[in-house]
């Protein structure tokens, strides 16, 4: 069925009722006015006592052989004979109107009373064309666009404030006013035109603080929220409905706003806005998405730390306000724009990313089965990725940044969600394969990162150590250094997946292999620190690590197995001291599991020798850093010179 347009459904709101009573009346009348007219003339009477039909006289055959006019423009003749009958309809009810008052006086007086208009000649369908070519006119001249350039409305601030103060008494129209020409300040530098234009900035200043500040508050005293369990919705009435048309359109001036936010003042307001306002978009699906797009997309990308949180706190609101409505699009929306920024990693960008990461991984925990489909379906696809390249389709879809944060960023959230712990071995699978895809000294870094990512799963024993003891069978530590370039750093393995082919051999990059082995090596033993079977599990590895010993001569590197070997052999110790005295078997689990439960972990041999590394680290990071910003910033310098 066809939908009613507009002009159809004023005439039904408005008229209909009216016009149906008017052409009852009519109808009415006339026939009224026949009865009278009967006496008068009466249609001819046939042999049969019957009256005489049109054509009685005449056979079918004779009246096809006068033949017939086929009308050239069918539609304009028949429009052209509907008006002549109006218009005929409209004498003859006049002629007998003015005949009615002498003829029939008591009908005449009942229509004096009740229904003047219909003896003035007044037509109802002639009010209804009046109207809505007013309507017409009304909505021609409210165009987002002018039909002269010249007749532009200029936005001044003498304007905004007329604005401000019809806003204490806000109706849709004045409101539709404000958006439109909000709308097209913001659109400026688009090149689309609008009836309004902007070029004062004070005024464009206000203007926004205007929309953005006190809009909301305008529309909620025009039409109050419905608010049931902390949910605010928006209540079923025309006024309501008409809002809502005006809000969608203002939309795009909120995606356009945050396309170009720059300071966390304006985000917080922009964001505040669209919060006030978000009921009135929950149902339209295809505009919510492009907002929380657009949000996300300012979560992901700033590099202002405040304007980060700010646009979490934003979507942790709406989501925890609308679970059912809400999660599964701002979860993938998320995870999208997350992995769209974070293909340029550096010292700079890893903050971001890591945020990023670890306030993504809360949302997750929201609601597990949401959750766990989402990230269910997500590894699924690192999963395919992986077998591609194991087929032969090349390491370059998972040898690259975007792939290891999906895998560090899922590591995170298992970790904090203990509700979709089904995911950690298909998780752990995949990490693991895409360690081994490509085992050269190359990727060592991307080796250790995804370790890293590994060591956060601590609910769960993955063998970690065999992928670190793999690399001392390496040549890169096997085999003596070559002479390195002086002009060559030392390596950021927190920062990079691959080393430069410069790097391959040299004594700088053995070192920092070295370094890398032996702290990861320390942080996964410290993971069990406190556990029962701890002297178990570092046996093979201290046996492991002797014997490397033996055979290497890096003397330094020596030093610093030694060291940990040491820690290893002190932290085992300790374990069976305090297990002399227990006296359940290993079967109890319930009792293993709570070994020490209460003893602090930094008080530990190894625990306590690792709080110490990871300040030397943190410290080492600030002064890399800080020597970053100096070369960028005395680069810059040596240009504008």
């Amino acid at each position: 069925m066809a939908k009613a347009s507009k002009q159809t459904k004023k005439f039904q709101n408005k008229h209909l009722k009216h016009t149906i009573e008017h052409r009852k009346k009519v109808q009415d009348f006339n026939k009224k006015a026949a009865l009278r007219k009967k006496g008068k003339g009466e249609a001819p009477i046939r042999k049969d006592g019957k009256s005489k039909e049109v054509f009685d006289d005449m056979s079918v055959d004779e009246f096809f052989e006068s033949g017939f006019e086929v009308p050239k423009e069918k539609k304009k003749k028949k429009v052209a004979e509907e008006e002549e009958d109006s218009s005929s309809e409209e004498e003859d009810m006049e002629m007998n109107l003015e005949n009615l008052e002498e003829e029939d006086p008591e009908f005449y007086k009942y229509l004096k009373e009740n229904d003047n208009d219909l003896l003035e000649g007044v037509n109802p369908l002639d009010a209804i064309s009046d109207e809505e070519e007013e309507e017409e006119e009304e909505e021609v001249a409210e165009p987002d666009a002018p039909q002269d350039p010249h007749d532009k409305i200029e936005i001044t601030t003498k304007l905004v404030k007329k604005w401000d103060t019809q806003l204490q008494k806000p109706t849709p129209k004045i409101i539709r006013n404000i958006i439109i020409a909000f709308k097209a300040a913001v659109n400026i530098n688009k090149g689309e035109d609008y009836k309004y234009s902007v070029v004062d900035p004070k005024a464009f200043t206000e203007l926004m603080l205007l929309v953005l500040k006190k809009i909301p508050i305008a529309i909620q005293n025009l039409i109050k929220y419905k608010v049931k369990n902390n949910v605010r919705t928006v209540p079923q009435n025309p006024q309501a409905t008409q809002i809502g048309s005006i809000l969608k359109s203002h939309a795009s001036s909120y995606i356009t706003l945050l396309e170009d936010i720059n300071n966390t003042e304006t985000a917080a307001l922009i964001l505040a806005s669209i919060h006030e306002v978000m009921p009135y978009y929950i149902s339209h699906r295809r505009l919510l998405k492009q907002i929380i797009s657009a949000i996300t997309n300012v979560w992901a990308s700033s590099n202002i730390i405040d304007i980060q949180i700010a646009s979490f706190a934003f979507i942790n609101n709406i989501v925890r306000e609308y679970p059912k409505s809400l999660l599964e699009t701002v979860l993938k929306q998320s995870y999208q724009s997350f992995l769209q920024h974070c293909r340029k990693t550096n010292i700079h960008t890893m903050d971001r990313i890591n945020f990023c990461k670890n306030s993504l991984a809360e949302l997750f925990g929201i609601d597990s089965t949401i959750g766990y489909q989402t990230g269910f379906e997500y590894v699924r696809q690192l999963a395919i990725h992986l077998r591609n390249s194991i087929n032969g389709k090349g390491a370059a879809a998972i040898y690259n940044w975007q792939y290891c944060h999906s895998l560090d960023f899922w590591s995170r959230v298992l970790a904090l969600n203990e509700g979709l712990n089904q995911l950690i071995y298909p998780l752990v699978q995949v990490t693991i394969g895409t360690i081994r895809l490509i085992p050269t000294a190359q990727f060592f870094p991307l080796r250790f990162y995804l370790i890293r990512s590994l060591l956060r799963l601590k609910t769960v024993y993955i063998p970690i150590f065999p992928l670190l003891f793999e690399i001392l069978s390496s040549t890169a530590i096997t085999k003596s250094p070559k002479p390195s370039n002086n002009n060559l750093q030392f390596v950021d393995f927190e920062h990079n997946i691959k080393v430069n082919q410069a790097y391959l051999g040299t004594k700088i990059f053995q070192d920092g292999i070295c370094e890398q082995f032996i702290e990861l090596t320390f942080e996964f033993f410290g993971v069990y620190a406190k556990n029962i079977a701890f002297p178990e599990l570092v046996t093979p590895a201290v046996l492991s690590l002797k014997r490397f010993t033996k055979k290497s001569k890096n003397a330094k590197f020596n030093k610093q197995l030694n060291q940990l070997i040491e820690k290893l052999n002190a932290n085992a110790q300790f374990i069976n001291s305090k297990r002399s005295n227990v006296e359940y078997g290993p079967s109890n689990k319930q009792e293993v599991s709570n070994f020490l439960k209460e003893f602090e972990w930094e008080k530990t041999p190894l625990g306590q020798y690792i709080i110490v590394q990871r300040q030397l680290k943190e410290e080492r990071i600030k002064l890399l850093k800080q020597a970053q910003e100096d070369a960028k910033e005395k680069e810059g310098k040596d240009q504008e010179d």
